[in-house]
C-alpha cells in the first residue's frame, strides 16, 4: 500500500476580480506520495502554484478557500493554529519560490537568512553550534561556505542564489518540499545542474518533492509520477513513464509531443491549436473542448471525471479510447 505525505481534498481557490470571480483550482483532488518527487505540470495560468500555495495555507489575500482540505498526517492544515501553522512550515514543509532574488534580503548575509529563520524555530539555539550545519547545507549544494555565509544576496549569480535557496528550504529538514520553478531565468547548464542538485538531495535524504513546471523536459528525467493541470483541474496524472508511454489526454499528449527534443526537427512539431480558457469564463463542459480535436457535444456540455486507465494512472477525458486510438496510442 502507497503512502502519501500529504493529500489535497476537493480544493477549490477563487480569486475576486472587477470582472468577477477567477476560479484558479476547480474541485482538485491531489495526492504527494511519501519518497517521490511528482511534477505537477501545465501552462502558465493553470493553477499549479495556487494549488501547491494551499499546501502551506499561503494563499494571496485576494484569494479564497470555496471548498476543500489539506491532510498532513492526519490533519487538515487549513483548521491549524498560527502557531502551529509556523511550525509545521520549515519543519514539516518548505518551498522554493520562483524567484530566488525576491527571496532574499538585500541587507542581510547569507550567515544572517540561515541565522534568523533557524533562531525563530529554534530560540534556545546558539549561532556557533549551528554554524556547522549552515556550512554542510552550503556543501550539499556545491558551494564554498567559506565566501558564501559572508556575502550579500547581489554578490552571488543566479544560479548561487537558487543553490542557496535549495540549502535554504532543507535547514531545518523537512520531509516534503515545494520547488516552483526552480531554474526559471537560468541558462539551460546552469538548469541541469540545479536539477543534478536536486536529484542527489532527494537520493540522499529521501525528501518528498513536488515540483512545478511547464517545461515537460524537466519532468521526464527528475520525476517519478506526473501530474497535468488545465484551466484549474488535474486532467492526467500517474506513474511518469505510463503517462509518457500510454498518455490518455489530448491536452497532456500534446504537452509531451511538443516539446523539444535533439532526436525531432521544429518544423516537425505542431503547436497546441488555441489559447487557454479565461478562467473567469470558463467554457462549459471540459475546458479544453475549444482546442481538442476529438470534442463533442458531450464534451461541451458535461465535465469528466478522473477515471482509472492503468495500475497507477487515471484521466479526464470522455473519449480518451477514441483518442489513443487515432493517436496509435496503446494501453
Amino acid at each position: 500500500m502507497t503512502n502519501n505525505i500529504v493529500e489535497v481534498r476537493d480544493m477549490t481557490v477563487e480569486f475576486r476580480k472587477p470582472r468577477g470571480a477567477l476560479l484558479a483550482v476547480n474541485h482538485v483532488d491531489f495526492d504527494v506520495r511519501e519518497g517521490c518527487v511528482t511534477a505537477l505540470v501545465g501552462e502558465s495560468g493553470s493553477g499549479k502554484s495556487t494549488l501547491a500555495f494551499t499546501m502551506l495555507n499561503i494563499v494571496n489575500t485576494t484569494g479564497r478557500i470555496l471548498s476543500g482540505e489539506v491532510l498532513y498526517g492526519g490533519r487538515n492544515i487549513l483548521e491549524l493554529s498560527t502557531e502551529e501553522l509556523n511550525a509545521y512550515k520549515w519543519k514539516e514543509v518548505s518551498m522554493i519560490f520562483q524567484s530566488a532574488q525576491s527571496a532574499l534580503n538585500p541587507l542581510m548575509t547569507i550567515q544572517e537568512h540561515f541565522w534568523e529563520t533557524y533562531h525563530v524555530h529554534e530560540p534556545h539555539a546558539k549561532e556557533e553550534d549551528v554554524i556547522p550545519r549552515f556550512r554542510q547545507l552550503l556543501e550539499d549544494v556545491r558551494l564554498d561556505p567559506d565566501r558564501v555565509l559572508k556575502l550579500y544576496p547581489h554578490e552571488l549569480s543566479g544560479g548561487m542564489k537558487q543553490r542557496v535557496m535549495i540549502a535554504f528550504a532543507m535547514l531545518l529538514e523537512p520531509k516534503f518540499l515545494i520547488l516552483d520553478e526552480p531554474t526559471t531565468a537560468l541558462d539551460v547548464i546552469t538548469q541541469d545542474y540545479i536539477f543534478s542538485i536536486l536529484d542527489r538531495i532527494h537520493q540522499e535524504t529521501g525528501v518528498s518533492m513536488l515540483l512545478l513546471t511547464h517545461d515537460i523536459g524537466v519532468v521526464a528525467k527528475v520525476a517519478d509520477r506526473i501530474a497535468v493541470m488545465y484551466a484549474g483541474r488535474i486532467v492526467e496524472m500517474g506513474d511518469i513513464f505510463e503517462v509518457f508511454r500510454s498518455t490518455a489526454h489530448p491536452y497532456a499528449h500534446a504537452l509531451i509531443t511538443t516539446a523539444p527534443s535533439l532526436l525531432d526537427r521544429d518544423e516537425d512539431k505542431e503547436p497546441i491549436p488555441g489559447t487557454p480558457p479565461d478562467l473567469i469564463d470558463l467554457p462549459a463542459g471540459c475546458a479544453f473542448h475549444p482546442r481538442c480535436p476529438y470534442a463533442t457535444e458531450l464534451c461541451r456540455r458535461e465535465v469528466p471525471v478522473l477515471r482509472t486507465v492503468g495500475e497507477d494512472h487515471q484521466a479526464a477525458c470522455h473519449h480518451m479510447e477514441t483518442f489513443r486510438k487515432e493517436a496509435g496510442i496503446h494501453g
